[in-house]
């Protein structure tokens, strides 16, 4: 994409507080889990419950539409899209 004119995303206090909320809890808790779950003191599965416990997926996913809504409004779909489809995608293989 060639040079921005716009180099401001806006999204409403509220959802701003929410995000904040949320990835502040993602932040602490995985590194929190992480620690216990390298130190050998719980297995694996604690990572587990706490995504679904705490229902993360669903979560992550409006946050991903809160950033996504506001960056189409400055850089449009097709750049979010493209920049969507430049992550990272997990696979078995």
């Amino acid at each position: 994409m060639g040079e921005r004119k716009l180099d401001t995303v806006m999204i409403g206090i509220d959802d701003a507080i929410d995000a904040f909320r949320d990835l502040n809890e993602f932040v602490v808790a995985l590194d929190r889990i992480g620690s216990r779950i390298g130190n050998g003191s719980r297995e694996p599965a604690l990572l587990f419950g706490y995504v679904v416990e705490h229902d993360v997926g669903r979560r992550l996913a409006h946050l991903r539409r809160v950033v996504g809504d506001a960056l189409e409004a400055v850089i449009g779909e097709e750049e979010v899209d493209r920049i969507g489809e430049e992550s990272y995608k997990f696979t078995e293989d």
